[in-house]
Protein backbone atom coordinates (compact mmCIF):
# COMPACT_ATOMS: atom_id res chain seq x y z
CA UNK A 1 0.00 0.00 0.00
CA UNK A 2 1.69 2.61 -1.28
CA UNK A 3 0.55 6.52 0.09
CA UNK A 4 2.88 9.86 -0.49
CA UNK A 5 0.92 11.06 2.75
CA UNK A 6 2.00 8.68 5.53
CA UNK A 7 2.50 10.60 8.64
CA UNK A 8 0.36 13.28 10.90
CA UNK A 9 3.62 15.96 10.55
CA UNK A 10 3.47 15.06 6.38
CA UNK A 11 -0.68 15.96 6.52
CA UNK A 12 -0.46 19.23 9.02
CA UNK A 13 2.19 20.85 5.84
CA UNK A 14 -0.09 19.42 3.43
CA UNK A 15 -2.85 21.71 4.79
CA UNK A 16 -1.21 24.93 3.68
CA UNK A 17 -0.75 23.75 -0.15
CA UNK A 18 -4.80 23.02 0.42
CA UNK A 19 -5.43 26.51 1.90
CA UNK A 20 -4.00 28.44 -1.48
CA UNK A 21 -5.61 25.64 -3.71
CA UNK A 22 -9.25 26.44 -2.19
CA UNK A 23 -8.49 30.12 -2.37
CA UNK A 24 -7.29 29.86 -5.84
CA UNK A 25 -10.46 28.30 -7.21
CA UNK A 26 -12.79 29.76 -4.80
CA UNK A 27 -12.72 32.78 -6.24
CA UNK A 28 -14.83 31.56 -9.14
CA UNK A 29 -16.28 28.34 -8.38
CA UNK A 30 -19.35 28.56 -5.92
CA UNK A 31 -19.30 25.76 -3.08
CA UNK A 32 -22.87 24.54 -3.42
CA UNK A 33 -24.71 24.50 -0.16
CA UNK A 34 -21.73 26.62 2.04
CA UNK A 35 -22.39 30.03 3.12
CA UNK A 36 -20.35 33.01 2.10
CA UNK A 37 -19.70 33.27 6.08
CA UNK A 38 -18.03 29.86 6.36
CA UNK A 39 -14.67 30.77 4.61
CA UNK A 40 -12.56 27.54 4.04
CA UNK A 41 -9.97 28.77 6.75
CA UNK A 42 -12.00 27.97 9.31
CA UNK A 43 -12.35 24.33 8.72
CA UNK A 44 -8.54 24.54 7.73
CA UNK A 45 -7.92 26.43 11.08
CA UNK A 46 -9.93 23.66 12.85
CA UNK A 47 -7.92 20.78 11.25
CA UNK A 48 -4.78 22.73 12.64
CA UNK A 49 -5.84 22.88 15.95
CA UNK A 50 -6.70 19.03 15.53
CA UNK A 51 -2.92 17.99 14.86
CA UNK A 52 -2.31 20.23 17.67
CA UNK A 53 -4.78 17.69 20.21
CA UNK A 54 -2.55 14.89 18.06
CA UNK A 55 0.62 16.32 18.80
CA UNK A 56 -0.29 16.80 22.42
CA UNK A 57 -1.71 12.85 22.91
CA UNK A 58 1.61 11.69 21.34
CA UNK A 59 3.57 14.12 23.70
CA UNK A 60 1.74 12.45 26.61
CA UNK A 61 1.83 8.74 25.38
CA UNK A 62 -0.28 6.27 27.83
CA UNK A 63 -2.35 9.37 29.83
CA UNK A 64 -5.11 9.20 27.53
CA UNK A 65 -7.93 6.99 27.59
CA UNK A 66 -9.35 4.79 24.87
CA UNK A 67 -12.52 6.64 24.97
CA UNK A 68 -10.77 10.19 24.37
CA UNK A 69 -8.73 8.85 21.41
CA UNK A 70 -11.61 7.39 19.84
CA UNK A 71 -13.19 11.13 20.28
CA UNK A 72 -10.76 13.14 19.09
CA UNK A 73 -9.72 10.87 15.62
CA UNK A 74 -13.46 10.92 14.82
CA UNK A 75 -13.44 14.45 15.03
CA UNK A 76 -10.38 14.87 13.26
CA UNK A 77 -11.91 12.43 9.91
CA UNK A 78 -14.79 14.46 10.42
CA UNK A 79 -13.44 17.68 9.38
CA UNK A 80 -11.12 15.65 6.41
CA UNK A 81 -14.79 14.16 5.00
CA UNK A 82 -15.52 18.23 5.27
CA UNK A 83 -12.79 19.37 3.52
CA UNK A 84 -13.14 16.34 0.49
CA UNK A 85 -16.52 17.48 -0.16
CA UNK A 86 -14.92 21.31 -0.71
CA UNK A 87 -12.32 19.72 -2.65
CA UNK A 88 -14.97 17.26 -4.79
CA UNK A 89 -17.16 20.56 -5.31
CA UNK A 90 -14.29 22.61 -6.87
CA UNK A 91 -13.10 20.15 -8.83
CA UNK A 92 -10.15 19.27 -7.26
CA UNK A 93 -9.10 15.53 -7.84
CA UNK A 94 -5.59 15.17 -6.77
CA UNK A 95 -6.61 17.49 -3.45
CA UNK A 96 -10.01 15.21 -3.10
CA UNK A 97 -7.49 11.76 -3.18
CA UNK A 98 -5.05 13.45 -0.73
CA UNK A 99 -7.55 14.24 1.67
CA UNK A 100 -8.29 10.77 1.28
CA UNK A 101 -4.70 9.48 2.23
CA UNK A 102 -4.68 11.57 5.38
CA UNK A 103 -7.62 9.90 6.61
CA UNK A 104 -6.07 6.85 6.71
CA UNK A 105 -3.43 8.55 8.33
CA UNK A 106 -5.41 9.54 11.04
CA UNK A 107 -7.40 6.24 10.98
CA UNK A 108 -3.97 4.88 11.51
CA UNK A 109 -3.35 7.25 14.65
CA UNK A 110 -6.23 5.78 16.41
CA UNK A 111 -5.31 2.03 15.91
CA UNK A 112 -1.96 3.02 16.96
CA UNK A 113 -3.46 4.56 19.93
CA UNK A 114 -5.78 1.92 20.82
CA UNK A 115 -8.62 3.61 19.98
CA UNK A 116 -11.83 2.88 18.27
CA UNK A 117 -13.14 3.39 15.11
CA UNK A 118 -16.90 5.32 15.16
CA UNK A 119 -17.07 6.84 12.03
CA UNK A 120 -16.36 4.16 9.26
CA UNK A 121 -17.90 5.54 5.86
CA UNK A 122 -14.68 8.04 4.99
CA UNK A 123 -12.30 5.50 5.48
CA UNK A 124 -14.20 2.93 3.97
CA UNK A 125 -14.22 5.32 0.81
CA UNK A 126 -10.35 6.35 0.78
CA UNK A 127 -9.72 2.41 1.19
CA UNK A 128 -11.65 1.97 -2.03
CA UNK A 129 -9.97 5.07 -3.60
CA UNK A 130 -6.56 3.61 -2.82
CA UNK A 131 -7.44 -0.06 -4.00
CA UNK A 132 -8.67 0.75 -7.06
CA UNK A 133 -5.31 2.53 -7.86
CA UNK A 134 -3.18 -0.30 -6.90
CA UNK A 135 -1.87 -3.30 -8.39
CA UNK A 136 1.30 -3.83 -7.17
CA UNK A 137 0.69 -8.08 -5.35
CA UNK A 138 3.25 -7.11 -2.14
CA UNK A 139 0.74 -3.96 -1.75
CA UNK A 140 -1.91 -5.15 -2.28
CA UNK A 141 -1.15 -7.70 0.33
CA UNK A 142 -0.53 -4.73 2.50
CA UNK A 143 -3.57 -3.08 1.87
CA UNK A 144 -5.28 -6.55 2.79
CA UNK A 145 -3.90 -6.25 5.98
CA UNK A 146 -4.45 -2.61 7.04
CA UNK A 147 -8.20 -3.45 5.94
CA UNK A 148 -8.36 -5.91 8.61
CA UNK A 149 -6.36 -3.89 11.40
CA UNK A 150 -9.25 -0.84 10.60
CA UNK A 151 -11.85 -3.59 10.85
CA UNK A 152 -10.67 -4.90 14.27
CA UNK A 153 -10.46 -1.62 15.89
CA UNK A 154 -14.19 -0.66 14.52
CA UNK A 155 -16.36 -0.13 17.51
CA UNK A 156 -18.85 -2.82 18.93
CA UNK A 157 -21.79 -0.86 17.56
CA UNK A 158 -20.33 -1.57 14.31
CA UNK A 159 -19.03 -4.68 14.27
CA UNK A 160 -22.53 -6.01 15.45
CA UNK A 161 -23.97 -5.27 11.98
CA UNK A 162 -27.46 -4.73 12.76
CA UNK A 163 -28.56 -3.02 9.36
CA UNK A 164 -28.31 -6.66 8.22
CA UNK A 165 -30.71 -5.34 5.32
CA UNK A 166 -28.78 -2.16 4.07
CA UNK A 167 -26.49 -3.71 1.15
CA UNK A 168 -24.58 -0.15 1.77
CA UNK A 169 -23.58 -0.09 4.86
CA UNK A 170 -19.92 0.68 5.61
CA UNK A 171 -19.01 -1.99 7.45
CA UNK A 172 -20.37 -4.75 4.57
CA UNK A 173 -18.52 -2.77 1.95
CA UNK A 174 -15.25 -2.68 4.25
CA UNK A 175 -15.54 -6.86 4.55
CA UNK A 176 -16.63 -7.36 1.16
CA UNK A 177 -13.89 -4.69 -0.46
CA UNK A 178 -11.28 -6.64 1.77
CA UNK A 179 -12.50 -9.85 -0.04
CA UNK A 180 -11.85 -8.22 -3.09
CA UNK A 181 -7.70 -7.03 -2.47
CA UNK A 182 -7.67 -10.35 -1.44
CA UNK A 183 -8.44 -12.50 -3.92
CA UNK A 184 -6.27 -9.78 -6.51
CA UNK A 185 -2.97 -11.00 -4.47
CA UNK A 186 -3.26 -14.19 -5.75
CA UNK A 187 -2.11 -15.32 -1.90
CA UNK A 188 -3.35 -18.11 -0.91
CA UNK A 189 -2.51 -17.53 2.69
CA UNK A 190 -3.39 -13.75 2.23
CA UNK A 191 -6.87 -15.21 0.60
CA UNK A 192 -7.70 -17.99 3.54
CA UNK A 193 -7.10 -15.64 6.16
CA UNK A 194 -9.29 -12.80 4.69
CA UNK A 195 -12.57 -15.61 3.72
CA UNK A 196 -12.68 -16.77 7.18
CA UNK A 197 -12.66 -13.54 8.73
CA UNK A 198 -15.11 -12.56 6.33
CA UNK A 199 -17.32 -15.49 7.26
CA UNK A 200 -17.23 -13.88 10.95
CA UNK A 201 -18.37 -10.71 9.84
CA UNK A 202 -20.77 -11.24 7.33
CA UNK A 203 -21.79 -14.66 7.82
CA UNK A 204 -24.98 -13.77 5.46
CA UNK A 205 -23.45 -12.10 2.95
CA UNK A 206 -20.31 -14.52 2.83
CA UNK A 207 -22.15 -17.14 0.99
CA UNK A 208 -23.43 -14.66 -2.02
CA UNK A 209 -19.80 -13.31 -2.02
CA UNK A 210 -18.27 -16.96 -2.64
CA UNK A 211 -20.98 -17.94 -5.07
CA UNK A 212 -20.00 -14.90 -7.15
CA UNK A 213 -16.39 -15.50 -6.99
CA UNK A 214 -16.70 -18.80 -8.39
CA UNK A 215 -18.36 -17.25 -11.83
CA UNK A 216 -15.85 -14.45 -12.06
CA UNK A 217 -12.88 -16.83 -11.71
CA UNK A 218 -14.25 -18.18 -15.13
CA UNK A 219 -15.35 -14.51 -16.41
CA UNK A 220 -11.43 -12.81 -15.43
CA UNK A 221 -9.40 -16.40 -15.83
CA UNK A 222 -7.87 -16.51 -12.42
CA UNK A 223 -4.97 -18.73 -12.08
CA UNK A 224 -5.94 -22.18 -10.74
CA UNK A 225 -4.48 -22.01 -6.76
CA UNK A 226 -6.54 -18.89 -6.40
CA UNK A 227 -9.53 -20.74 -7.95
CA UNK A 228 -9.45 -23.55 -5.58
CA UNK A 229 -8.98 -21.34 -2.66
CA UNK A 230 -12.31 -20.08 -3.88
CA UNK A 231 -13.77 -23.15 -4.21
CA UNK A 232 -13.14 -24.45 -1.27
CA UNK A 233 -14.67 -21.34 0.80
CA UNK A 234 -17.73 -21.27 -1.79
CA UNK A 235 -18.29 -25.03 -0.56
CA UNK A 236 -18.19 -24.16 3.25
CA UNK A 237 -20.85 -21.50 3.02
CA UNK A 238 -22.57 -23.41 0.27
CA UNK A 239 -26.17 -23.00 1.46
CA UNK A 240 -27.80 -27.09 1.47
CA UNK A 241 -31.27 -27.13 -0.44
CA UNK A 242 -33.87 -28.53 1.76
CA UNK A 243 -35.98 -31.32 0.86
Amino acid sequence: MKLSITTIEQARRYLEHLRERFQRHAISSKIVGESSDEPIDITIAEMNQFFDIVDGVDAKKNTFAANDISDIGEHGISLLEKLKHKADSLKLVAEEKSLQQIILVVADWIIEREGSINLLDPIVDALAQIANATQDQQQLIALAEFMGEIADACSDAIKHDLEITNMHRPWRILNINRGIVATRTYDANTMRNVFSMLIKALPMDAPGFFKEGMSEMVRLNYPDHVRDVIHEFYEKTEMPLIH
